[in-house]
C-alpha cells in the first residue's frame, strides 16, 4: 500500500493499483480515519453513499458519528431495525434543532 495525495485527497493505492481514500463519516466524525472498506460497507452503493452527502455532514460529527456507530454495528453482524435507527437519527436531531 502506497499513500498518496492528489486534488487535496489522501487516499492509498493498493498494489493493484486500485485507490482507496479515507472513510469519509471516520474523518468528519473522529477526526481521524481508516481506509475506505469499500463494497464491504454498509453505506456503498456504487460508491460510497455519504460522500454524495458529505457537505451536509461536515459541521455534524454527532450524525457523522451516528452513521459510524450504525455501520460498525452492521458490520459486527447486528441486525438494526428500521426504527431503532430512525428513533436514534429522531434524536440526534431533536438535540442538533435545540428539541430535545
Amino acid at each position: 500500500m502506497v499513500a498518496v495525495e492528489k486534488e487535496g485527497i489522501l487516499g492509498a493505492v493498493n498494489r493493484a493499483g486500485e485507490h482507496r481514500q479515507l472513510c469519509t463519516i471516520e474523518l468528519i466524525a473522529e477526526g481521524h480515519a481508516q481506509r475506505c472498506p469499500g463494497e464491504e460497507c454498509a453505506f456503498w452503493d456504487r460508491g460510497c453513499a455519504l460522500a454524495r452527502i458529505e457537505g451536509e455532514l461536515d459541521g455534524r460529527p454527532e450524525v457523522a458519528q451516528l452513521l459510524v456507530n450504525l455501520r460498525r454495528e452492521l458490520e459486527s453482524g447486528r441486525s438494526i431495525d428500521i426504527k431503532e435507527a430512525h428513533s436514534r437519527f429522531a434524536h440526534i436531531l431533536n438535540e442538533e434543532a435545540g428539541i430535545a
